[in-house]
C-alpha cells in the first residue's frame, strides 16, 4: 500500500499541520530554539542509541532515511515538540494535564506505528514507550523552563491544586483571557 509507505512523511505533514493551525507565528518564532534541541535533536540522539547502538527498535523502510532513522519521523517529533513548548508557556498551571496528554500521544503514535508495521521492537515494549515518555516530558518542560524563565513551571507547591483548577466552573475563562 502506497500510503503507508509515506506514514511518516504523512505524519510529519499533519503534526506541522497542527503547528501552524494552533500557534500564532510570534510564538513559533520564540519557540524554535527549544524545538529544534527538544524536539529534533534530543529525538536524533535517542534515536541514535535506542535503534543503532541499543537495537531496541527498527524502522520499515521509509523514503528518507539517515542511520536507519526516518527523517519525517524526527521532523514530525520536532513538530510535536513545538505544540508542548507553547502549551506549557500559554497555561503553565495546567502543566501537569500537558505533560500526561504527550506523554500519552507519545505512547500511543509508537503503538500505532507498531500496529502499522512502521516499527518493529525486538528489544524494547509499550510499557517501556510510556515510562521514556515520562522521563523526556519532563526532561523537556525543565528546559523549556530554562530556556524561557517561565517560573511557573517544574515542581511547585500549589503544582497539584492549580492543576485541579480545571476541574471549576470558571475554567473555561482562561481560553478567552487574552494576553500582552
Amino acid at each position: 500500500m502506497f500510503l503507508i509507505e509515506l506514514y511518516w512523511l504523512i505524519q510529519a505533514v499533519a503534526y506541522w499541520s497542527l503547528v501552524l493551525l494552533l500557534i500564532p507565528l510570534n510564538y513559533l518564532k520564540k519557540l524554535m530554539l527549544f524545538s529544534f534541541l527538544g524536539g529534533f535533536i534530543y529525538t536524533w540522539i535517542v534515536q541514535i542509541v535506542a535503534v543503532n547502538l541499543y537495537k531496541g527498535w527498527i524502522f520499515a523502510s521509509d523514503i528518507l532515511m539517515i542511520y536507519n532513522i526516518p527523517v519525517f519521523f524526527t521532523l514530525s517529533w520536532f513538530a510535536v515538540t513545538t505544540i508542548y513548548g507553547y502549551l506549557l508557556w500559554r497555561f503553565p498551571r495546567y502543566q501537569l494535564w500537558i505533560v500526561l496528554f504527550f506523554i500519552l500521544w507519545a505512547t500511543v503514535m509508537n503503538y500505532t506505528a507498531l500496529s502499522l508495521n512502521q516499527i518493529f521492537l525486538p528489544k524494547w515494549s509499550i510499557p517501556q514507550t510510556f515510562m521514556f515518555a515520562i522521563f523526556s516530558h519532563v526532561l523537556l518542560l525543565y528546559a523549556f523552563k530554562y530556556l524561557h524563565h517561565v517560573n511557573e513551571l517544574g515542581a511547585t507547591e500549589t503544582m497539584l491544586e492549580d492543576s485541579f483548577l480545571l476541574f471549576k466552573p470558571e475554567f473555561g475563562d482562561i481560553f478567552f483571557q487574552t494576553q500582552a
